[in-house]
């Protein structure tokens, strides 16, 4: 289940259009907030949602940053991470051997700093509330 819904995404974009792909954007994106959280140990409702408003809150502002990265990528799954060039004329792609160190990275700079300030990141075991 998302940490937003595509109307909270909605407003959060507003003036700019939402994707047509938007709760795919918002799946993905809090499967990602999943991921940088593991190890987090905060308190749920019935449907695993953070019962603190607070806590839900940065959830929902974090899962709408991912969600708009990941549609400015263009890459939804990342299979262009790895991607060091690109022509379209004759299609020429080169990709590196890995990504560490080039690429794009696949989690916004943005929901680092939010995690960061909301003192979510690095996870450190905390119990929230």
């Amino acid at each position: 289940m998302a940490y937003a819904t595509v109307e909270e995404f909605t407003a959060f974009l507003d003036p700019d259009p939402v994707p047509a792909n938007a709760q795919r954007l918002l799946d993905r994106a809090s499967t990602k907030l999943d991921q940088l959280l593991m190890g987090a140990v905060y308190k749920t409702d019935d449907d695993g949602l953070p019962a603190d408003p607070a806590l839900a809150a940065v959830f929902r502002e974090a899962v709408c940053i991912q969600a708009q990265y990941i549609d400015s990528l263009g890459d939804e799954t990342g299979s262009m991470a790895n991607v060091s060039q690109m022509s379209l004329g004759t299609q020429q792609i080169v990709r590196a051997l890995s990504v560490v160190g080039s690429g794009t990275p696949r989690v916004s700079p943005d929901l680092m700093v939010l995690l960061q300030t909301k003192g979510l990141w690095p996870v450190n075991p905390y119990v929230w509330g």
